[in-house]
């Protein structure tokens, strides 16, 4: 009796070792971050979380599904959550631009100006040109952006400034003037951006 009680547990762990071998084979985990990233262009951000998090499931090494999840959290507007997940990100892949695009409007969104900036120039100094691949109106231009308002919001109005005239070289504001006129012009720099993302 002991040897057929033996035997029918061996034939059961057989059978369900078996089983999960065989879902396992059936997991494409580049077909779950290729319908993850349509989601989140659609604008799908739970639909393209939950894609991204069977992906990881299946692969927790898989960079672009971690940066994924980052993306999408970030599209749900929840910015810490999406920090938590860029910086895994950033620990599988130390030089994954998109990672650090994401960290930077995340860090800015939490006030947390300094990360920010540190952030939005690592991905400029690896990609000085950046286009978003999944959203190709998230470019440089926001980089710099980005940067201009953390450091209008740390108080130092002249590099805001700077940062602000590689967005658009025209602008120029007196030093006598900065403090009244640099809210007026990040607002529209920002308003703009924001019309070419609707008007996409």
């Amino acid at each position: 009796m002991q040897i057929v009680r033996l035997l029918f547990i061996a034939a059961s762990l057989l059978l369900l070792i078996g089983c999960g071998a065989d879902f396992d084979d059936t997991v494409d985990v580049n077909e779950l971050v290729s319908s993850g990233w349509s989601k989140y262009e659609a604008g799908e951000f739970d639909e393209a979380l939950n894609l991204f998090n069977q992906a990881i499931l299946a692969d927790n090494q898989n960079v672009d599904a971690q940066i994924g999840i980052g993306w999408s959290f970030f599209g749900k507007q929840k910015a810490q959550s999406a920090i938590n997940e860029f910086e895994k990100a950033l620990v599988l892949k130390s030089d994954a631009t998109d990672a650090y695009v994401g960290l930077s409007g995340a860090y800015l969104a939490v006030e947390n100006y300094k990360s920010a900036i540190e952030n939005a120039q690592a991905a400029l100094n690896q990609q000085p040109d950046y286009t978003f691949e999944h959203n190709p109106l998230i470019t440089s231009r926001n980089l710099h952006l980005v940067i201009a308002k953390s450091y209008y919001f740390l108080g130092n109005l002249e590099k805001s400034l700077d940062s602000i005239r590689t967005i658009d070289e025209s602008i120029e504001i007196e030093k006598s003037n900065l403090e009244s006129e640099l809210p007026k012009v990040l607002e529209k720099l920002t308003q703009n951006l924001a019309q070419n993302m609707s008007n996409e």
